[in-house]
């Protein structure tokens, strides 16, 4: 993915930003393509947003080369730094690029969706969470007051601890486009989604589904599903939706009268989960990422809002 706006930011906190990723030699890091890390301008973004009380531990999830550790180690120091992969061989390769570059953060294998204990409790928290969501686990591992700046669907959402293991925040003024290319689980898909079979059913469709907002918060209702854009054999652009787990899938075939037939097979209803809050858009007048703020309670679930958390409507996400 590549970030489509980022504000410039003249604050302080920018501006050592700009320093910190002008003093890291990038290419020590990102040799290879498709080393795992979010894009530079992702990367920067999260990081600028980051608000990490003095002293307090930095977590990040995701090591992949060791370049956003380095980042890290450069602004707060390698003793603050604290890095999680579950891949053992990744972080050995990062460890490394990080050694050779002068670097030493604290680097942990293990599933993220547990979080670190080891090294808890975490002054900020910084990367993509595993499935989308934030987990329960790694929430009682933030001090209270402490910062998460996560990377959710194509947005980037900054939290604030609470004390009881919760946490609350809006998202940025910035999205980020799809990366090219589908997983082969998901190109198989492709001949069903080409020809009409399936269950059919006519229903409005008054968003656009390639626009940038629909697909960000299409990727927080489903984070667990594929999205597909495909030229059918009349030439007419049609979406894809595809969760190979459940073998479900859905055909979106838009109309010019702001209508669409849908056809869909497999256990989900993946049109019917995504349709409501996407009307929701439409009828609030297309609102930007910016007025959606995210709530996560200390049980792990997600209640995502519009303008206001308390009176504004809300919606929650599936687990």
């Amino acid at each position: 993915m590549t970030i489509a706006t980022r504000p410039a930011d003249g604050s302080p906190r920018g501006s050592v930003w700009r320093a910190v990723f002008d003093a890291v030699p990038r290419d020590a890091f990102l040799p290879e393509p498709g080393g795992g890390e979010e894009p530079h301008g992702m990367l920067r973004t999260m990081f600028e947003a980051l608000d990490v009380p003095d002293g307090g531990r930095v977590l990040e999830l995701g090591t992949g080369t060791g370049y956003g550790a380095a980042l890290l180690c450069q602004r707060f120091g390698g003793a603050r730094v604290v890095s999680l992969d579950p891949d053992p061989e990744v972080l050995g390769k990062a460890r490394a690029r990080l050694a050779g570059a002068g670097y030493a953060p604290a680097l942990a294998a293990g599933d993220g969706a547990r979080g670190c204990s080891e090294y808890a409790p975490y002054g900020a928290v910084v990367g993509r969470p595993v499935n989308g969501r934030v987990p329960a686990a790694l929430l009682a591992q933030v001090a209270p007051g402490g910062a998460l700046a996560v990377a959710l669907s194509s947005g980037i959402a900054v939290l604030t601890a609470g004390v009881d293991a919760t946490a609350s925040g809006r998202f940025l003024p910035v999205l980020a486009r799809p990366g090219a290319g589908a997983a082969p689980s998901v190109r198989s898909y492709i001949p069903a989604l080409l020809v009409p079979l399936g269950t059919a059913a006519d229903v409005p469709l008054p968003v656009e589904l390639s626009a940038e907002v629909p697909r960000f918060l299409g990727g927080l209702v489903q984070p667990d599903v594929h999205e597909l854009s495909l030229i059918d054999a009349d030439g007419r652009r049609i979406y894809g939706l595809v969760h190979p787990g459940s073998g479900s899938w859905a055909r979106v075939a838009p109309r010019d009268d702001g209508t669409a037939r849908i056809q869909y097979e497999g256990a989900r209803d993946l049109w019917g989960e995504r349709a409501p809050v996407l009307a929701a858009w439409a009828d609030a007048g297309r609102p930007r990422p910016e007025r959606y703020g995210l709530g996560v309670s200390a049980d792990g679930r997600h209640r995502l809002w519009l303008d206001n958390p308390v009176d504004g409507p809300g919606w929650f996400l599936p687990g």
